[in-house]
């Protein structure tokens, strides 16, 4: 009865309008981490971003970025930590941080320094990644699941290889950054959960589904941060910059394609040298 109730008080709202507009157009900007933390399933071992010859890559992609005219930099830290955030970004305009090698430090507190921003937006959630179910499984694996796992991780390994590769050679921080954000290899970094993860499955276990909703979960939440920022800011962001690590891309790209509050801009216009 009271769902019944419920039901037919909804329908007799108006729906809500959408906006004539989006609020904001987005910049995804997928990176790796620069200070080889270790902290992912496939880590790509960076170079010293603090030499020379990087360190004027760095400008040169912040000074394309900046032609686009961000009025907000969001990065990829604990939205809980925003006041370290501020502190960390004051202590930047006053000079410091420069021997940080975190690519939230190396390009996101550069570029909004040149912006003249007052701060810089911290919107990431901690969020369990392997489940419970899952872990189950990979404590007592089958064959069928060995063999699964073991054909992701060689995926995982060439997509390292070839990005490894790209370092190796010599190539700068903007042709790189523009190959890691190209459609192709967002997808193929998706297809890392849509081609396997989502088979790791056995007997009536679905760990691995229930992994990648753990996964969907914290971008999901992490994309309602993002528009949080946009919605609170009454207007003035405009134009925002999002760097993350690139796995997080496909899903936040999907999210704010499916928003009728913001929208998507291409960055590769002004990646690449």
């Amino acid at each position: 009865m009271k769902i019944a109730v419920l039901a037919a008080m909804l329908a007799a709202q108006p729906a809500p309008e959408a906006p004539s507009e989006p609020w904001a157009e987005v910049m995804l900007i997928g990176t790796y981490h620069f200070d080889n933390p270790g902290l992912d399933q496939f880590n790509v071992e960076a170079d010293d971003v603090l030499s020379d010859t990087r360190q004027a890559e760095l400008e040169r992609v912040v000074e394309r970025l900046a032609e686009w005219q961000p009025d907000l930099v969001v990065v990829e830290m604990e939205r809980e930590r925003q006041p370290r955030a501020d502190a960390q970004y004051a202590e930047y305009l006053e000079g410091g941080l420069r021997d940080d090698r975190n690519e939230i430090t190396q390009l996101g507190f550069r570029l909004a320094a040149r912006m003249g921003h007052d701060r810089v937006a911290a919107s990431d959630v901690q969020h369990r990644f392997f489940s419970d179910q899952h872990a189950e499984i990979h404590e007592n694996p089958g064959d069928r699941y060995a063999a699964v796992l073991a054909e992701q991780t060689a995926f995982g390994e060439a997509f390292m290889a070839d990005t490894q590769a790209l370092i190796e050679r010599g190539a700068s921080m903007g042709e790189i950054l523009h190959w890691y954000n190209t459609p192709e290899q967002l997808d193929r970094n998706h297809q890392f959960y849509t081609r396997y993860s989502i088979r790791f499955w056995q007997d009536e276990n679905q760990g691995g589904a229930h992994t990648i909703a753990n996964w969907h979960e914290r971008n999901l939440l992490i994309f309602q941060n993002i528009l949080r920022e946009v919605e609170e800011s009454e207007g003035e962001a405009r134009r925002v910059v999002v760097f993350y690590g690139q796995g997080h891309i496909p899903l936040l790209a999907r999210f704010i394609d499916d928003s009728p509050f913001l929208t998507l801009a291409d960055p590769l216009e002004y990646l690449g040298d």
